[in-house]
């Protein structure tokens, strides 16, 4: 350590003994002797300012005391004079004043000070100097307004310490010294001395004055903490230690102390207070094995600072350390503690003091500093506007992040080419060259002139582009009048230039749309002169060119006058007339004379422009030609009366109603046919769609209609039913209605067409053609039966008789005398031979009705389904049929022929989807298989019209399907009972059947 001092022997030993303490804590101790003249500064605050230790003191007014040369010349009057009146009268000394760097720049330091007292006098001074701008902490006062005139007063404590109760003065001392090195503010209860020098309790609060807004109410301590002296609890510990506390205590308020083995033995009452822990109450922590620390810092912070004075308590090095410790509000702040060993004459530690300084508020400052330095390089590189900065010449120095990213570049320094200036690489290479000349000329005569320049030209984007900005440089000038630097902007106006450019083609295109537009535009002065006709009315006037461009109003006038036809010349001008002195609207048919002497019909219309205060400013009319219109009209008329006969004369009964289903129209036929007129039902209480249903369906099919119609007038879908209406005489006849929605070009429904067709014939003949074809199918069984029966009996006859004559043979063999035994026996042969051949013959044939067992094998049943149900799937799909399947888990193999079953099941599914052709709800199948005892057992269920003749349906050629063989039911129980099991059919509640099979476990797999 370098010390450097000024007549060193002189120098009070206990003075000597504090600037060490001091400087041991925190580096940089100065001491003064009784008059204010240095005798002693560090070494590295002597380098630092590059001045000798004589130097400081060499002057001519003693009044200056050496500070001249290190302390700003607008903080030295006010420095002065705080410094001699503590010299005057003893108090301890705080500041915060711009001291010197051997830079030559000046920085803010704080300056604290203590006397050293003997034999009734002042010794000497002993002092500490912290530099608090090294880290942007000069923020905290620089920015403040008026620092300059408020300084003084905001650190000069509010009541002199000498009018403060001696019993109270080393608390008001340690608070103002808190007060100081923390930026925390203090309530201080004291007794004050008044004028007339009675003692009166009071209460004093300072509150500093920050540059950004942080919150410090938690870090106020407001409680009166109990004083004493650092004697009071070193009783029996180095003298070291006991001036090392006391020393530190003078300077900064906040001292601590240690034993040797790490317990507290001495924490400052503020600090008590602060923490709401006593000495005794942190060792605990110690009891239970941890460091002395333990209860006070941040758990983030604990194992780092633990480590740390574990190290410092093995080796004696100085403790230095920052952290968060809690305060008894619960809150953590920061702080910065730093302690020295003390020892005794065999160099052995004695014990421990140090300094804990708050520096929350700093920290928080610094944060908040940091907080709003970033929001401003945010609002610089997200304000959308691309800024730069250039020296005075103009050379570019700063580009923001939104101008660099335009650009495509990381950093201006890529502008920066061997042999030319940044400024003529940047016009070079990002400004289009159409534009660089003008930009460069007016960069340099706003350089030469100091003069704001401003225009628009193009600049090149990372891609490429070349995009339109509106540039604009203003110069920053000093106190001097000298250009400090240039800061231009440039917005992106590229959109806005295309805008302008895409108006000016706008503008020649309506001009060219006025003149094109396939109508005939006019203009009228307030008093109804014409003022302008377009070419396309020029052009059918038959008038020159010469009068659209410089239109000759009177001309316009007598020209109109004379197309308009004779017929329509005094109503149109009369309607003109009003529309003229009203103010109203024109509008207005009539006949004008085209160019080739032809008369046209024609509709006008005009509306006036009116300025702010409702007068006429001019009228602006459009005429067009509705000459092929009004013709189109009259043959659409005509059409439709044409159409309108043609509906009443088609053989069928027409419907039309609203898109809820109330009828709007009938067609002569449905009237006639219904005997009423859709007038007739209103006034019944029931809507015409309700009173019609009700009147004319028979009521066995009127619930069915009324559910169809329904669900076609909520889905949109068509309508298509068979019924039976009554006719106007009473009787009731089949009929085909069909109905469609009518849609608009959004695809909403805004009629519904209805036919109606008179089928009661038709439903008659296909009833008795019915009735034939089943006697038909009838008497084509009974003779395919007859013909099978006569094949059987044919095949059958020749072996029977070839039996019959074998057998009278054998007879006549063994009656004979004596019985011809041989020749009996080969006849025997021939008669088994016959009956073989018989029996062969009646096998085949029964093979024809019965289907094969084939080889059967262990099989996966829901595989099964599964095939089943995909063989089937494409018709389902066709007839609107949903397939369920419902498997019971963990189902057991079986063994069976999977082709034979795979028939049966396309078989009964096939039945279900028939049996559902009739209805319009909901179509499905389901397929449940299940295990019961030792079978398994498959339901197959519909939503058809059930079963009719449940014991029948499994007879041979008995069906219930107009072109059925009556055959499928009955090889499919011939399959199930092939396989041992079961088939039977059963009525499902309210509506379908089920058909079951049963197949069993025990069935064992062919080899």
């Amino acid at each position: 350590m370098t010390k450097a001092f000024k007549l060193p022997g002189k120098i009070d030993p206990e003075l000597l003994r504090a600037v060490r303490i001091i400087e041991g804590i925190v580096g940089n101790a100065w001491a003064t002797n009784a008059d204010g003249n240095f005798i002693y500064v560090r070494g590295g605050v002597l380098s630092r300012l590059v001045v000798a230790l004589e130097g400081l003191d060499l002057t001519t007014d003693p009044g200056l005391r050496g500070w001249k040369k290190v302390i700003h010349p607008d903080d030295h009057d006010r420095f002065i004079s705080q410094w001699c009146r503590c010299l005057e009268n003893g108090e301890h000394f705080d500041g915060e004043h711009r001291m010197l760097r051997s830079s030559g720049a000046y920085g803010w330091s704080r300056i604290t000070a203590e006397p050293i007292r003997g034999r009734g006098s002042i010794l000497g001074w002993y002092g500490a100097v912290i530099d608090c701008d090294a880290s942007g902490a000069s923020a905290l006062f620089s920015d403040s307004p008026n620092a300059d005139a408020t300084e003084g007063s905001r650190r000069e404590p509010l009541h002199p310490l000498s009018n403060i109760h001696p019993d109270d003065r080393t608390a008001a001392a340690h608070a103002a010294a808190r007060a100081f090195w923390t930026g925390v503010p203090q309530v201080i209860r004291h007794r004050q001395r008044h004028a007339d020098g009675t003692y009166r309790w009071a209460e004093t609060r300072s509150e500093p004055g920050y540059s950004v807004s942080i919150d410090i109410d938690d870090l106020v301590i407001d409680r009166k903490p109990h004083m004493a002296s650092a004697d009071d609890f070193l009783k029996g510990y180095s003298a070291e230690l006991v001036l090392g506390v006391k020393a530190v205590e003078s300077i900064f308020g906040n001292g601590w102390a240690f034993d040797a083995s790490g317990r507290w033995i001495y924490l400052h009452p503020f600090a008590e207070s602060s923490l709401g822990l006593t000495p005794e109450q942190l060792n605990v922590s110690v009891d239970e094995g941890y460091s002395a620390w333990k209860q006070l810092l941040h758990p983030d912070d604990y194992d780092r600072v633990a480590a740390t004075w574990q190290l410092c308590l093995e080796t004696g090095d100085d403790f230095n350390v920052e952290f968060r410790f809690r305060r008894a509000n619960g809150t953590y702040v920061w702080a910065r503690t730093a302690g020295r060993a003390a020892r005794d004459s065999q160099d052995h530690v004695t014990g421990w003091y140090g300094i804990a300084l708050d520096i929350d508020v700093y920290k928080k400052t610094v944060d908040a500093l940091c907080g709003r330095e970033r929001e401003l390089s945010q609002l610089i590189d997200m304000v959308p506007v691309q800024i730069r900065r250039l020296t005075p010449d103009g050379q570019p120095t700063f580009f923001n992040k939104r101008l660099l990213d335009f650009f495509g570049l990381t950093e201006v320094r890529q502008l920066d080419k061997p042999g030319t200036s940044r400024l003529n690489a940047a016009i070079q290479d990002l400004v289009h060259p159409a534009d660089s000349g003008r930009l460069l000329n007016a960069v340099r005569h706003g350089m030469l002139t100091g003069e704001p320049y401003f225009m628009k030209y193009r600049l090149r984007r990372a891609d490429g582009a070349y995009r339109w900005v509106d540039g604009r440089g203003e110069p920053l000038i000093d106190q001097n009048g000298d250009i400090v630097h240039w800061y231009v902007i440039s917005i992106d106006i590229d959109d806005e230039m295309r805008a302008q450019e895409a108006l000016r083609d706008r503008e020649r295109e309506l001009s060219q749309l006025v003149d094109m537009v396939p109508s005939l535009l006019w203009r009228l002065d307030p008093n109804g002169v014409p003022t302008f006709f377009n070419k396309r009315l020029v052009r059918f006037l038959g008038l020159d060119e010469a009068d659209a461009r410089k239109p000759n109003a009177e001309r316009l006038a007598a020209t109109l006058n004379a197309a308009v036809h004779p017929d329509d010349a005094s109503s149109l001008a009369e309607a003109l007339r009003h529309s003229v002195s009203s103010g109203e609207a024109f509008s207005k048919k009539f006949r004008l004379r085209r160019a080739d002497g032809e008369y046209r019909w024609v509709e006008g219309s005009a509306e006036p422009l009116r300025d702010d205060d409702g007068q006429i400013l001019q009228w602006y009319g459009l005429t067009h030609d509705i000459d092929d219109q009004l013709r189109i009209e009259e043959a659409l008329r005509e059409r439709e009366r044409s159409l309108r006969q043609l509906v009443e004369t088609l053989p069928a009964m027409i419907d039309c109603a609203t898109p809820n289903g109330q009828p709007v129209y009938r067609s002569q036929q449905l009237r006639e046919f219904l005997g009423y007129n859709l007038e007739e039902l209103d006034g019944t209480g029931k809507s015409r769609l309700d009173a019609t249903l009700e009147a004319s369906v028979h009521p066995d099919d009127l619930a069915d209609v009324r559910e169809k119609y329904t669900h076609s007038l909520s889905t949109g879908e068509p309508y298509a039913r068979k019924h039976r209406l009554r006719r106007s005489d009473g009787e009731y006849r089949w009929v085909e209605t069909r109905a469609a929605a009518m849609r608009n070009s959004e695809g909403l429904i805004i009629q519904w067409n209805m036919i109606c067709l008179d089928i009661d014939g038709e439903v008659q003949v296909q009833e008795e053609l019915r009735l034939s074809q089943e006697r038909l199918a009838r008497a084509t069984q009974a003779a395919s039966l007859a013909e099978l029966s006569a094949s059987v009996a044919h095949e059958v006859n020749q072996p029977l008789a070839a039996i019959v004559a074998n057998s009278n043979a054998c007879h006549r063999w063994l009656s004979a005398d004596p019985p011809n035994l041989e020749r009996a026996k080969i006849t025997a042969g021939r008669i088994i031979r016959d009956a073989n051949s018989a029996a062969d013959v009646v096998s085949r044939i029964r093979a024809l009705f019965k289907q094969p067992v084939d080889v059967r094998t262990d099989t996966e049943f829901a595989s099964v389904i599964g095939e089943a149900r995909n063989l089937i799937a494409e018709e389902a799909l066709r007839r609107r049929v949903r397939i369920d399947v419902d498997i019971e888990n963990e189902m057991p193999n079986i063994a069976l022929d999977r082709v034979h079953m795979q028939q049966v099941l396309v078989n009964l599914i096939r039945n279900g989807m028939d049996a559902m052709d009739t209805i319009t709800a909901e179509r499905v199948v389901t397929v449940r298989v299940s295990r019961v005892d030792d079978s398994i057992r498959t339901e197959i269920s519909d939503r058809g019209t059930g079963v009719k003749y449940p014991e029948r349906i499994f007879e041979s050629f008995f069906t219930t399907k107009p072109d059925g063989m009556g055959m499928g039911l009955a090889i499919c129980r011939s399959i199930i009972e092939a396989h041992d099991g079961r088939l039977w059919s059963q009525n499902n509640e309210p509506t379908g059947a089920t058909f079951i099979f049963t197949l069993p476990l025990k069935s064992e797999a062919s080899e």
